[in-house]
Order: structure tokens, then C-alpha cells, then sequence
């Protein structure tokens, strides 16, 4: 069997956060998690289909794999129609497993879906029950467990089960699904789901439907990265780098990862699950709790980064920073806040693609692309955004959300008068 394991989308509802196949969490990128989790299901050929926005750097972090091949999906707005074609020019099999990064779920579903597919006709589709809408494909399914009919997005109250389409998909069959999503026209969105239907009402295809009941986050917006970062922090394995350097005053609680050359100064507290990665330095009297700091971050001087997301390269002084995912490259002047709690306490709404879409959570701060510059003593409020290699001013509050490449500034008039006191030293004695 071969994987189709697709990573060419832009992630724009995840804007300003560039690529969520190169996240890391623990120490490696989504996209290293995933296909390290086929190999050890003992699935030998993978085929990464990227885009020309991220080949390069795909091809970078999967060199290390064996038998894995990175292709390019060159007309991206195909979407994912586009991308399993791109992969089908590459694959040999017959036996080929569609799968998106997009999806993070517990490693032994693999395990599951390909003994599924053993005893499958002509494939297996794998779903997940939800109790609430979810803005993605739903599938029909008979009572003997087979597939009827996909719908995507069909809108709250019209959805034909409460059993979602995860996007892990074997085909016993292959050439036969490809030929079906290749006569398939209209729109780019909907077309894969649409050929998956065809091809069971009109290629007369019998798929089997796995019922999933395990860990499941798909990363669609910012507030995910928050979710899956939980995921990987409740699994992981406590450890201290024998090269780390931790300040006997230091507190260094359960569920706790420091990786190499970390310093941990005087009076720093770190409360678990909580991920320090290598080179990393937690300074005096910060406090870092249920977050993830990737390589060579900096939580400087009396500093809290609580349940957030910092990746490599993010350096602070003196800040807060709540509920946050802040990408790679980002600076805090001294005194910047983050803010993460509305006044009323209401869900936190993130403006995506010009709509306002609830959080779920009353807590969220801000989300920080790349390359972000902050002066001191600014602030954002809750769910604010700032676009990747954006500066932000000293004591600038920035209430509504800041496009890339832009700098904003506080236009301050200062009014300057004679001074007739002087300051006597004996009173303050």
C-alpha cells in the first residue's frame, strides 16, 4: 500500500500562522508526526504532496525518511481534488491510502483502517460521530456499515448523520476512484467529496465505514494549534536534558519536557504539561504553564506565558501572554500585553476571511505571524491578529486586527510646561 498524504493547502483560515504542516510540537513539525506514524504502522511509501509555497521545506524536514517522495501540486486552487491527482501520477499501487494533515488523531487508528480494509470490497472511508455541526463532509451509512452518499458542508440542521468524513481513505481500487474524480466537473471545493459520491452510486463501489471514537482535532483555525498542542503536551514524556542548567531555586513541576542547553534561572516556576525546547531560556521569576516553547525562545524577566503556543525563535520581557499562538520570530518589547478575556466574558469570536467565527472559549489572546516586532508597553486585545513582519509601537493598543508588512504607531502629543518645584530629599526621608 502507498499514502497520498496531502499538505499543498495555504492554510488561510489559519492566517497570519504561515504553514501548519511545519509546526512543531515536541520538537518536531506536524508533518514529521504524521509520517513518522505511518512508518510505524509499517506503511513503506509515502508521497507528500506539497505546493510551490512550502516544497522546498517539505522536502527539508522529510529528508531524513526513506522511501518518502514529495510532489508538487501545481494549480493549488484544484484543492483537494488537485492534490489526490497530483499524487496519482506518482503512485504505482493499487492499494493507496488518501490521507490529510490537516487531521490529527491517535496513531493507532492506522493500525484500525488497514485491517478494515483487509476485509473491505473495495475500500474503507473513516468517520467520527459529532454531537454538534461541523463545517466539513457527512456521510450516509446504512445499517450493514457501508457508505451511501458524502455530503460536504451541507449547513446546520440539514446534515444527513451525525457521522463526519475524516479524511483517511483507503481504496482497495484505486485507478477505478481516480477515473471517476477525474470525469467529475465544477468547483474546486466539493469535488473530491463529490467523486467519492459518484463513485458509489454510479461506479456501484462498496466502502466500508470505521466508526472513529478516539482523539480527533482537525487544525481549520488558530484556536486548534491551542487544542492539538494539549494533545501532544498530555502524551508526552517527561524529561530534563542532562544539559540543561536548572537554578537550585528554580520550581520544575510534573509533565515537564526541557530539552538541551536550556537555562532555568533563579526563582523561575514551570508548571506542567509544559514543552521547553532546546536552547531555550526561562528567566528570573517567570512563570511558563501548560504552554509549548520551541527551540531557542526566551521567557525574559518576571514574564508569564500561560496555555500558549510559542514556536522557535520567540523571545519576551516582562509580558503576558494568555491563550496565544505566536509563530516563529516574534520579539516583545518589555511590557507588552496579550490581552486574552473579553469584558462580558463572552466566547472570544477571530475575524476569518471577513466573518466573525466563535472561538468556543471565553479565553483567547492574540495570534502573531512570523517575523513580528512589538515596542514596550503595547497590548492586543482578545483575538486580535497581527500579519506576519508587522511592528507595533511602543504603548500602541491594537484593538482590531493589523495586515502584514505594516507598522503602527501611537501619534502622541506631549504638552511640555515650566517646572517650579524642586524635589526635596528630606520629605521622601
Amino acid at each position: 500500500m502507498q499514502v497520498i498524504l496531502l499538505a499543498a493547502g495555504q492554510s488561510t483560515r489559519l492566517e497570519p500562522i504561515e504553514d501548519k504542516n511545519l509546526l512543531q510540537f515536541g520538537g518536531k513539525t506536524l508533518i514529521e508526526h504524521r509520517v513518522a506514524a505511518l512508518k510505524k504502522a509499517k506503511i513503506r511509501d509515502i508521497v507528500v504532496v506539497g505546493g510551490a509555497h512550502n516544497l522546498g521545506r517539505l522536502k527539508k524536514v522529510l529528508r531524513g525518511f526513506k522511501n518518502v517522495v514529495v510532489a508538487e501540486q501545481k494549480k493549488l486552487e484544484d484543492g483537494m481534488a488537485g492534490g489526490v491527482l497530483a499524487g496519482a501520477d506518482v503512485v504505482k499501487h493499487k492499494n493507496i491510502m488518501v490521507l490529510s494533515t490537516n487531521d490529527v488523531f491517535e496513531d493507532v487508528l492506522f493500525e484500525k483502517a488497514l485491517q478494515a480494509a483487509k476485509a473491505a470490497e473495495d475500500g474503507v472511508i473513516v468517520g467520527k460521530r459529532m454531537m454538534s455541526y461541523f463545517p466539513g463532509g457527512y456521510l450516509s451509512v446504512d445499517k450493514k456499515g457501508n457508505l451511501t452518499g458524502v455530503v460536504e458542508k451541507p449547513g446546520a440542521g440539514k446534515e444527513p448523520s451525525d457521522m463526519v468524513n475524516m479524511v483517511l481513505h483507503i481504496y482497495n481500487d484505486f485507478p477505478s476512484f481516480i477515473s471517476q474524480l477525474k470525469a467529475v466537473k465544477g468547483k474546486a471545493d466539493g469535488r473530491y467529496e463529490k467523486a467519492l459520491d459518484q463513485y458509489i452510486k454510479k461506479g456501484k463501489a462498496r466502502l466500508k465505514v470505521l466508526k472513529y471514537n478516539g482523539y480527533w482535532q482537525p487544525i481549520k483555525f488558530p484556536w486548534h494549534i491551542l487544542r492539538v498542542m494539549e494533545h501532544f503536551l498530555d502524551r508526552q514524556e517527561a524529561k530534563i536534558d542532562r544539559s540543561a542548567k536548572i537554578s537550585k531555586t528554580a520550581v520544575v513541576g510534573d509533565n515537564v519536557y526541557i530539552g538541551k542547553g536550556v537555562k532555568v534561572m533563579e526563582h523561575a516556576v514551570i508548571h506542567g504539561p509544559a514543552y521547553i525546547g532546546d536552547g531555550c531560556v526561562i528567566a528570573n521569576n517567570s512563570l511558563v504553564r501548560g504552554s509549548m516553547l520551541g527551540d531557542n525562545s526566551v521567557v525574559g524577566f518576571s514574564t508569564e506565558v500561560a496555555r500558549s503556543y510559542l514556536n522557535h525563535d520567540v523571545w519576551t520581557h516582562t509580558n503576558y501572554v494568555g491563550d496565544s499562538v505566536v509563530d516563529h520570530n516574534v520579539s516583545f518589547g518589555a511590557g507588552t500585553v496579550l490581552g486574552n478575556l473579553r469584558f462580558d466574558e463572552e466566547n472570544v469570536k477571530v475575524n476569518i476571511k471577513n466573518a466573525k467565527e466563535d472561538t468556543g472559549t471565553p479565553k483567547f489572546g492574540a495570534i502573531i505571524g512570523s517575523g513580528v516586532r512589538f515596542g514596550i508597553n503595547a497590548s492586543t486585545n482578545p483575538g486580535v491578529k497581527i500579519g506576519r513582519n508587522s511592528f507595533v509601537g511602543g504603548n500602541v493598543l491594537v484593538e482590531k486586527d493589523l495586515p502584514g508588512d505594516k507598522m503602527v504607531l501611537l501619534d502622541q502629543k506631549l504638552k511640555i510646561v515650566s517646572n517650579k518645584k524642586a524635589a526635596d530629599v528630606k520629605k521622601r526621608a
